[in-house]
This record gives C-alpha cells, structure tokens and sequence, in this order.
C-alpha cells in the first residue's frame, strides 16, 4: 500500500475495538474435545473379552476370535456418537518372528 499501512490478512478479519471476537460455537466443541489414551495391558482372553463387549458382540464368541501374547489391540470410541470401531486386533508386528507366541 501506499500509505505504508500493512495489507489486510484475509484469514484473519480485523478485531472489533471492543476485542477480539469470542469464538464459535463450534471452535469451542472442538477446544473441548480432548483426545484421550488408555492402555490396557492383560492376558490376551482378557483382551478378546473387552473387545467384545466393546463391539457390543456376545462374549461367547471370544474363543473364535485368535491373538498372540504381546499384540497390540487398537478401539477407536467416536468424540460424539460413541461408536466404537475395532482399528486392530493382536497385531504382533512389532515383534521378531521367534519371538511371536500364541
């Protein structure tokens, strides 16, 4: 500009004299929305039993489910819906073949 005055930044809407706006309804949901971790370490019968009753799958069905000892068992739960999706189940892929017990 001419006048030496920076240009606007079109992502960024200039602030009103009272402040900056507060935020969205939305941008505050997803503030709130925290991620969270939990770790589990059990005998893999344990496993295939919580993982069951996760998918809300009769927990007699945990004898046909496989697994190895030391796998790793991933649930995702959704932030809004609390659907629950099986992201992996006993994976061993961290372990050298020798080392993969069942």
């Amino acid at each position: 500009r001419e006048d030496g005055q920076p240009l606007p930044n079109p992502h960024h809407p200039p602030s009103s004299p009272s402040g900056p706006a507060p935020p969205s309804k939305e941008k505050r949901k997803k503030r709130e929305m925290v991620e969270e971790h939990i770790i589990v370490v059990a005998h893999m019968n344990v496993i295939r039993y919580f993982t069951l009753r996760a998918l809300q799958l009769p927990p007699e069905a945990w004898l046909r489910l496989g697994g190895f000892n030391t796998g790793i068992t991933a649930l995702r739960v959704a932030p809004v819906s609390g659907s629950v999706s099986l992201t992996c189940f006993g994976d061993h892929g961290h372990l050298p073949i020798d080392m993969v017990t069942f």
